[in-house]
């Protein structure tokens, strides 16, 4: 048996980067990037006015002036001629910049009438003007190699020429359920069933992890579950929740074993979780998870988001622990090491206090719940102490 620690590094040693590939901007949010970007042109792209108003020369514009207007310049418009010094342009935001102005009068501070524009102030030369490269420079770094991108970089990447980016690849997972008294939600219960809670819980967490993964549920028979597992086995990351652990109906690592699959730890000292399996075939890896919806919850957190992410190529792959501190008193009376459902509250840096609950099935406990409090093995900690938390990121 090994430590959760111990299991984290062994899965993270295990989890190797997967071949970049191309992927389109609106579908970039959450990938690493494979490279640098660097902006394929000028931003702006040329001298363009910042204001609705009339483009002219500083040096004709004083209060009272009056100047002819040669016509009107939209955004996207090319312009032909040249402003002359007795002349001016009418310009609309984002619009070029003709020849010969170099400043822009805001609307606001003119009036039109039979052609004829009345400034009532002067103007500095490039007032109003958005200079070429003033922003982004050709060649210039946008983003670095590993970015995790966010919706906030899209503009600027689109902006800088992009339509696409190269990113880590997002691993294929597939998803097993085990056991013959388990049945997709929506459906009527016969029986001594319940409903698959597991299942959907897992596939909407890989959801945000950026993964699309339909739960199979696969009755506890030897033939049927070993010809589920070979065709999960397709997939760089299988994940199996129950049937891992030392009944006569938990078939898994046995299963696992005769289709090639490598062991690499099989028990964790931590509560939940403690029949946890995990195994590689070649560069592929495979998750056996107890059944309960607690622990699933905990191996997603500390063992497969990691593992994800890591094989997406981000840098941000370890598990997010972060430091809270102690509302109340945890005491899980256990010689493992225990992570324990907690409430999380940012009033204050993170307070944390323990969910009552009825073990690591209670679903409403779990629902209640942000965080998983870390106790030391065999340990306790007081009300007011530091504490550990792995967080619902």
């Amino acid at each position: 048996m090994i430590t959760f620690e111990e299991a984290i590094s062994a899965v993270l040693k295990n989890a190797r980067a997967l071949p970049p590939e191309t992927v389109r901007l609106e579908e970039s949010v959450g990938r690493a990037l494979a490279g640098d970007v660097r902006s394929a042109l000028d931003m702006p792209p040329f001298d363009k006015s910042a204001v609705d108003g009339y483009a002219v020369r500083a040096e004709a514009v004083r209060p009272g002036a009056e100047l002819g207007s040669m016509g009107l310049i939209q955004a996207g418009d090319v312009f032909g001629g040249k402003v002359p010094a007795g002349a001016c342009v009418k310009i609309m935001t984002g619009a070029p910049v003709p020849p010969g102005a170099d400043a822009v009068v805001m609307v606001e501070e003119t009036s039109e009438k039979d052609g004829l524009v009345r400034f009532s102030s002067g103007i500095k030369k490039g007032a109003n003007i958005a200079r070429r490269a003033e922003d982004i420079k050709k060649g210039q770094l946008i983003l670095k190699r590993g970015t995790v991108i966010k919706i906030s970089h899209i503009a600027a990447l689109a902006a800088a020429g992009r339509g696409a980016v190269r990113c880590g690849a997002l691993p294929t997972v597939s998803l097993v359920n085990t056991g013959g008294e388990i049945i997709p939600p929506g459906r009527p219960l016969g029986k001594n069933q319940i409903y698959n809670s597991n299942g959907p819980m897992l596939a909407a967490m890989l959801k945000t992890d950026g993964i699309n993964a339909a739960p199979v549920i696969v009755r506890d028979d030897a033939k049927l579950l070993k010809a589920a597992l070979a065709k999960a086995l397709k997939a760089d990351i299988t994940l199996i929740s129950g049937g891992v652990s030392m009944g006569d109906y938990d078939l898994v690592p046995g299963l696992l074993k005769a289709l090639g699959v490598k062991k690499i730890f099989h028990t964790v000292r931590v509560r939940p979780g403690k029949p946890m399996f995990f195994g590689v075939k070649g560069r592929k890896l495979v998750f056996g998870i107890p059944g309960n919806p607690v622990a699933n919850f905990l191996a997603y957190l500390a063992y497969i988001r990691p593992a994800i992410r890591r094989m997406a190529g981000r840098p941000d792959f370890a598990p997010a622990f972060l430091d809270g501190t102690c509302a109340a008193a945890f005491n899980p009376r256990t010689a493992r090491r225990a992570l324990v459902l907690s409430t999380v509250s940012a009033k204050a840096g993170f307070s944390l206090a323990g969910v009552s609950n009825n073990g690591s099935a209670d679903i409403l406990a779990l629902a209640e719940a942000g965080g998983f409090t870390l106790v030391p093995e065999g340990g306790a900690i007081k009300k007011g102490e530091k504490a550990k938390f792995l967080a619902w990121l």
